[in-house]
């Protein structure tokens, strides 16, 4: 059996739902992993950098590319005290005599993006990051106006959750704000199948939606190597949320159609996940994930048979107790389904005169 990962919690909501991976299906290259302020080479120029988080998940996996004379790094980690001492330790040792020339963000969840800001001001680099991420950037790290917080709080009455006083933080913007150390200046916006010229090497750049939108990952087909973000993860089922503030109508359908596009790469391809460990295996973690999701589909269609509400829905769908903030990414995953079956043609969407939505059976 191959090594798990214990720094994970039995279930985590925020990022994703606990889902490992078959032991028979990956195989983990590394059993070891870098401490906090430690880096590890994990194939010749790309460095492993573990970055702690104060959360359920603990820890996001940063990785820094051998750029020419200096290095770019993918990802920032969260604006929290413990990152940052991580940081300055590290900073101390991989900087003095190569430099960092560029930070790639994935996306724009706090524990990617947080300390680009700090970082950006301390070493005077470009950001690179996709133009409808950044985006969301832009709107989350703002004041929210009173017209986006009523709206999130009407979103979630309406599926059935009625005491959204306990999620006013995330409808303010507040909890997004705290976890950012400032917007950074984004200079480049790469563009889907956009090839980034990284040293001597290439790295293709593949637009995967569905759990945060203008998701980015890096491919380098040369070394058969994926950066994946949060898009696949070993022993997580990434978060797909259906929420009143995004543009994707479908998040559920752009998420299964990206790890369709995402397991047709090499079968030898080395995935350097978000959090987890690196991993061999990415066509069958990429077919378990859209496994994962269609039995949820099911059991959600078959709890239609009368008319329900996505809060009625969720002990069809969490098998465990949810409290305070995991009920925001619990109900956009279960709407996201729900909504995912609607277009389908499986699911009814009812809405009575008082604005309460309802789910039944086609």
């Amino acid at each position: 059996m191959q090594p798990s990962d214990k720094s994970l919690e039995p279930a985590v909501t925020i990022e994703g739902e606990r889902f490992d991976s078959d032991p028979k299906q990956i195989q983990y290259p590394f059993i070891d992993v870098p401490g906090p302020g430690e880096s590890m080479e994990v194939a010749p120029g790309i460095q492993w950098l573990r970055i702690p988080m104060p959360m359920d998940l603990n820890h996001i996996n940063l990785w820094l590319l051998e750029d020419g004379d200096g290095w770019t790094l993918v990802d920032s980690g969260i604006n929290a005290d413990i990152a940052k001492e991580a940081w300055e330790k590290l900073e101390s040792v991989l900087f003095a005599q190569r430099p960092l020339k560029r930070i790639f963000l994935t996306h724009w969840h706090p524990d990617h993006i947080g300390l680009s800001s700090w970082l950006q001001e301390r070493h005077r680099v470009p950001v690179w990051m996709s133009s409808r991420g950044f985006a969301m950037v832009e709107n989350f790290g703002g004041d929210q106006r009173d017209d986006a917080i009523a709206r999130g709080h009407a979103f979630m009455r309406s599926h059935g959750f009625t005491d959204t006083d306990m999620l006013s933080r995330y409808f303010t913007g507040k909890a997004y704000r705290v976890g950012i150390s400032g917007i950074p200046n984004v200079t480049t916006h790469p563009a889907d199948g956009e090839d980034i010229a990284v040293g001597n090497e290439r790295w293709q750049v593949y637009e995967t939606d569905g759990h945060a939108e203008g998701h980015q990952c890096l491919f380098n087909a040369q070394r058969r190597i994926l950066i994946s973000g949060d898009q696949v993860l070993p022993t997580i089922s990434p978060n797909i949320s259906h929420t009143p503030h995004g543009t994707d109508s479908n998040p559920l359908a752009s998420y299964i159609e990206s790890l369709e596009r995402l397991r047709k790469l090499d079968a030898r391809t080395l995935v350097l996940p978000a959090h987890g460990k690196p991993f061999y295996g990415l066509n069958q973690r990429a077919t378990a994930l859209i496994e994962h999701h269609r039995g949820h589909l099911a059991d959600l269609r078959a709890a239609c048979d009368t008319p329900k509400s996505a809060f009625e829905l969720a002990p069809f769908m969490f098998k465990r107790r949810l409290v305070g903030s995991h009920w925001l990414f619990a109900m956009g995953e279960i709407i996201a389904h729900t909504e995912y079956l609607v277009a389908a043609g499986q699911l009814e969407r009812r809405q009575a005169e008082d604005g309460s939505i309802r789910y039944v059976r086609a």
